[in-house]
C-alpha cells in the first residue's frame, strides 16, 4: 500500500510540473536574446570537475551471531574523518528549447587502515577480540544519473525538477585473527561485504544570476523507497556559487551533504549501511 501510495504521488508531481511548464510556455515572457545569459542557463553542455572534500561517516549492521550488530567503520578502525577526492558532472540540454536536461555524476572514497581493537567486534560468526590487530577497509562510488525538465525558465533565473536514479557500490572488509563460533583458537579470517544499490529519486534544482558572470545555485534530491531486495532513503542537498571566469571556463565552489541507508536483504547478507559525506566542493567548469 506504502508503495501504491509513493507512486501516486510520484505521478500527480510529474503531471502538475509538465502542465505548470506547459502553461509557462504560453506566457509571452520568453528571455530577451540582446541580453547576455549565464552559461548555466543558455548553453547546451556544461561539464564540472574538481575536488570534494568530504568528511564521511559509514556504519554497518551485519545480521549473524550478534543481532543488529552495529560497526561504525570510521570510529572502530580509526579512518580519517576527513579526505580529498576527485568529483565530476555533465549536463546535456538534449531538447530543442533546451527545457529538458540529462545529468550524469560520479565521485568515489576509499580507505584502508590497519589498527589494534579497542572494542570487540563480531561479523556473523566470527569474533575478532580486543588487542588484535586487524586490517580494515571500504570503498563506495556513487553514480547519479538524471532526466530533468525547466518548469520555469526566464532571463536571470530557473527553476526545473525531474526523476533520476543514485547507484551506491559499497564495498567493505575485516581481516585479522578472529574465533569462528565456539572455538578456542584464532585463525585468519576474512569477512566482506558488497552491493550495487539503485536508490531513486526526485529533485529540483534552482538557478539564479544576477547578471552573466555570477551564478547561485541550489539542488535537492530525495527519496525512500524498497525495490525487490533492496531498500532505502537518500537525502542530496547541493547550494553553491559560479563565476565565469572567460566565455567557456567557470569555477564554483559547492556544499555538499549526501545521507542515504539502504537495506538489504540478500542471500549472502542482510543488514543495513548508513553512510553521511558533507563538505566542500571545488570545481572547474567547461561550457559549450
Amino acid at each position: 500500500m506504502k508503495k501504491l501510495t509513493l507512486s501516486f504521488i510520484v505521478i500527480i508531481l510529474i503531471s502538475s510540473l509538465t502542465s505548470y511548464s506547459q502553461e509557462n510556455d504560453t506566457e509571452k515572457n520568453s528571455v530577451t536574446e540582446s541580453k547576455e545569459q549565464h552559461p548555466i542557463l543558455s548553453k547546451r553542455f556544461i561539464a564540472n570537475a574538481g575536488l570534494f572534500i568530504p568528511t564521511k561517516t559509514l556504519e554497518v549492521r551485519i545480521d549473524g551471531a550478534s543481532e543488529n550488530e552495529i560497526i561504525n567503520f570510521t570510529e572502530a578502525f580509526d579512518f580519517n574523518r576527513s579526505e580529498s577526492t576527485f568529483a565530476a558532472n555533465f549536463m546535456w540540454r538534449f531538447s530543442r528549447n533546451k527545457k529538458w536536461s540529462l545529468s550524469v555524476e560520479y565521485f568515489g572514497v576509499k580507505s584502508n587502515h590497519n589498527v589494534m581493537l579497542e572494542d570487540e567486534i563480531e561479523w556473523e560468526d566470527a569474533t575478532y577480540p580486543v588487542g588484535v590487530s586487524v586490517d580494515a577497509g571500504f570503498r563506495i562510488n556513487m553514480y547519479r544519473i538524471f532526466f530533468g525538465r525547466s518548469i520555469v525558465q526566464k532571463q536571470n533565473h530557473e527553476l526545473g525538477g525531474g526523476l533520476g536514479v543514485h547507484a551506491m557500490d559499497i564495498r567493505t572488509f575485516i581481516e585479522g585473527s578472529a574465533f569462528l563460533g565456539d572455538a578456542v583458537t584464532p585463525t585468519l579470517e576474512r569477512k566482506s561485504v558488497s552491493v550495487v544499490a539503485p536508490v531513486p529519486n526526485i529533485g529540483f534544482w534552482y538557478y539564479y544570476t544576477p547578471n552573466d558572470k555570477w551564478a547561485l545555485t541550489a539542488r535537492v534530491d530525495w527519496f525512500a523507497i524498497t525495490i525487490d531486495k533492496y531498500g532505502g532513503s537518500l537525502w542530496n542537498l547541493a547550494p553553491g556559487v559560479k563565476y565565469q571566469v572567460f566565455k567557456n571556463v567557470g569555477v564554483g565552489l559547492n556544499y555538499r551533504y549526501i545521507k542515504t541507508s539502504i537495506d538489504v536483504d540478500e542471500t549472502n547478507w542482510h543488514g543495513d549501511v548508513d553512510l553521511i559525506f558533507q563538505g566542500p566542493l571545488f570545481t572547474l567548469s567547461g561550457n559549450f
